[in-house]
């Protein structure tokens, strides 16, 4: 029998007869990645949101409101030929009370009880792709005289993304801590398989058996559990996704289907490594300490 062959039906054998153990131990492969895979998903989803908002600036400047509308109209009409500026939409007083009316339920009643001009008319402009909006880049368009605000969508914007490397720091240590406690699991899981086998591995190092040949079939093992463990990780997570978009959409009366994506098959791919390394990596070390230890 070549040591191949050996390797493959000691591996094959022992996951038949120890698979409550082996299960356990995918099973807690499986949730280690699928924490990991929720914790990724987050960050990518909250990246790729960042990304988008970092393309698509808007900057919105309120009018005073004793400016004439034809004033307006003049200003907006000498933004429009900036080369900085992608388009430049006015909206007076009425349509900004339509459209919050549209969509805060019950404001309709306070704003008729405060009365007009409540909301201010505003320019709403949108800067070309790759522009951004330092404080002051539009001074000279923008008189103050003529506005009583001017906001910089790029400053929240950065403050988010502060949010987010804050974000990426954390979900970094609880990964590491989840991996790490995840391999302590597994290594005991697959010490009881080692204990269970021990006159087995004894047997082999008195005749004479390398210890190559005592580890390979258990590495086999570790490999069957990361890669079974990863899948089922991977399929959590496309679950997972089905099943919170749909209840977003529900509740929220939103398509953010098109939104929220899935993690994209090289993250998924690490996944996979990343589980097939966690059960070679716990099986081996289980199998050295025995060997250790073993007279």
């Amino acid at each position: 029998m070549s040591f191949g062959t050996h390797i493959l039906r000691r591996a094959s054998r022992s996951l038949l007869e120890d698979i409550y153990l082996h299960s356990m131990a995918t099973g807690v492969i499986a949730a280690a990645l699928l924490l990991m895979g929720v914790f990724l998903s987050i960050q990518y989803n909250l990246h790729r949101m960042v990304r988008s908002w970092t393309r698509d600036v808007h900057v919105s400047a309120y009018f005073q409101p004793d400016v004439p509308e034809q004033r307006r109209f003049a200003i907006r009409e000498r933004l429009s030929r900036d080369p900085r500026v992608a388009a430049v939409t006015y909206i007076s007083e009425e349509e900004a009370q339509d459209w919050l009316i549209e969509r805060v339920e019950g404001v309709a009643v306070a704003l008729a009880e405060l009365g007009p001009g409540v909301l201010p008319a505003s320019l709403e402009i949108t800067l070309r792709d790759g522009e951004v909006a330092p404080p002051g880049s539009f001074a000279d368009l923008l008189p103050p005289d003529e506005f009583t605000d001017v906001d910089m969508g790029q400053d929240w914007v950065a403050r988010f993304n502060e949010f987010l490397n804050t974000l990426r720091l954390l979900s970094a240590i609880m990964g590491i801590l989840v991996l790490f406690t995840a391999l302590f699991v597994v290594t005991n899981t697959v010490n009881l398989v080692v204990y269970a086998r021990r006159e087995e591995i004894e047997i082999e190092k008195l005749v004479g058996a390398s210890s190559s040949f005592i580890i390979s079939p258990f590495v086999v093992e570790g490999l069957v559990q990361g890669v079974f463990g990863a899948l089922l990780a991977v399929g959590g997570l496309w679950g997972l996704h089905a099943v919170l978009v749909s209840r977003l959409e529900s509740a929220l009366q939103l398509g953010v289907g098109a939104d929220i994506a899935v993690l994209p098959w090289p993250w998924l791919g690490g996944l996979v490594a990343l589980g097939v390394t966690l059960g070679v990596g716990a099986s081996t070390v289980a199998v050295l300490r025995f060997l250790s230890r073993a007279p």
